[in-house]
């Protein structure tokens, strides 16, 4: 590891090419539902249980995957060949959502999208989890780590921006199932090739003299003992409980309660360019107030301006637009700082046990952000029954109530909860420039 300055290659190298990731992801999960839904005629209960289902089995994988690359010590590297492995299964996952045989319907459809689910959230596990725990080992300074990570996040947004390009596409289109398909293809195959460079064109640091924990179970104990780690996880499941909606939500807020369905990509737009725009200004302010009070700044905004959506309905699409803007700008100050501070509570219990385990400590970071998001999905689809939502028809006052109380009530409260969890987590730091502890560089080829 090494405490010198990224050089903008790595930092291309690695962040850049996550927004075919992000694409893939939020693809799925902000537009899936709704197609569900509105073209393949399945019930928003029976797919929001699969969203749940196939979620949760990511979350429970990224252990497993997190210890696994933990303790590996193959020739590419530990994080390497999870990414190069994870490609063919983002394909044979992503694709068939979208590519369904006319004919299918009832249990067949439901075993179908099962399967394609369970496979693509497989494939994001081996992507997304080794390339977290790759980040947090390419530096030990702070300021570095903010670095990397910030342009992952930039990178990742970029991707969310696009798949709500490609949904407002898919959601005017008059034939809207031959629409995904002719989506699917081609953005699949740039998202591919785009997430080929990080393991192609990064080395990992030199590890074989640092072990990797001892196993699973000792490294969850340790993550479990660990009172700063305990906190933070507890922070993002509240908060991932909160924001986890939102993106199912969106077109449903756009189409039921603004009554402006032509408006989704514009709204996402502005989240998502918020988000981007904000992540190089909270990384400066980050170095200079303190990343505690820097994301507790991020999380009261993100929290008041999602209350704020609540007192909007009908027609009201600027003022919705401008605190889209605001909520997204803030956003992006928790989706930096994030991995930013694990990297030193991954520090910390490396100075404690004598083990270096990104993987395990990214693992539990996923986990409880996809456990989280489960639980929002999970409750998503049957609130929406519960209250009789009907596609393609005006909704009645408890349904609309229903839409906004998902897309904006619940991260206001999500965000709220955080801040006050995090105000109690003791954040410890290398200096800046200076790395305890460090292990021989490997060469930089970018």
């Amino acid at each position: 590891m090494s405490a010198r300055p990224a050089s903008l290659g790595r930092l291309l190298a690695f962040g850049g090419p996550i927004f075919g990731l992000g694409y893939l992801l939020f693809f799925v999960q902000f537009y899936f539902l709704n197609f569900a839904t509105d073209v393949l005629l399945m019930s928003p209960a029976i797919v929001g249980g699969l969203f749940a289902a196939a979620k949760l089995w990511d979350a429970v994988s990224d252990p497993l995957v997190g210890s696994i690359s933990d303790r590996a010590r193959w020739r590419l590297g530990r994080r390497r060949p999870f990414l190069l492995a994870a490609l063919p299964l983002l394909a044979l996952g992503f694709l068939p959502l979208w590519w369904v045989p006319a004919a299918l319907d009832g249990a067949l459809l439901v075993v179908w999208i099962a399967l394609a689910l369970f496979v693509f959230y497989t494939g994001f596990t081996f992507y997304t989890l080794p390339h977290v725990a790759l980040g947090a080992e390419l530096s030990r300074d702070s300021h570095e780590r903010t670095r990397l990570f910030a342009a992952r996040q930039m990178s990742f947004t970029v991707g969310m921006l696009l798949a709500f390009a490609a949904i407002q596409l898919a959601l005017t289109a008059e034939a809207p199932r031959a629409m995904a398909v002719r989506i699917a293809v081609p953005t699949l195959l740039l998202a591919l090739v785009a997430l080929a460079v990080t393991p192609l064109a990064v080395r990992e640091p030199v590890a074989a003299d640092r072990r990797g924990g001892r196993g699973l179970v000792p490294a969850i104990r340790d993550v479990a003992a660990n009172r700063p780690a305990r906190l933070l996880l507890v922070v993002w499941l509240v908060e991932s409980i909160g924001v986890g909606a939102v993106g199912t939500m969106g077109p449903y807020f756009a189409k039921y309660v603004l009554e402006r369905p032509d408006v989704v990509g514009v709204l996402s737009g502005a989240y998502v360019v918020a988000a981007v725009a904000s992540m190089p200004l909270w990384v400066r302010v980050a170095r200079s107030a303190g990343r505690r009070r820097t994301w507790l700044v991020g999380m009261s905004t993100a929290s008041a301006a999602f209350g704020a959506m609540l007192l909007f309905g009908e027609g009201d699409v600027l003022p919705v637009l401008a605190l889209l803007a605001l909520a997204g700008g803030a956003m992006g100050c928790g989706q930096v700082m994030s991995p930013s501070v694990l990297a030193d509570v991954i520090d910390a219990d490396e100075r404690s046990t004598g083990e270096r385990k990104e993987g395990v400590y990214s693992a539990a970071m996923n986990f409880m952000l996809k456990v989280g998001t489960s639980l929002a999905l999970a409750v998503s689809g049957p609130i929406l029954s519960l209250l009789g939502f009907e596609p393609n028809v005006e909704q009645s006052d408890a349904g609309r109530w229903a839409i906004q109380l998902l897309f904006a009530g619940m991260p206001c409260v999500g965000f709220l909860l955080g801040a006050l969890i995090f105000r109690r987590v003791p954040l410890e730091s290398a200096p800046s420039g200076r790395a305890p502890a460090p292990a021989r560089d490997a060469s930089d080829p970018v």
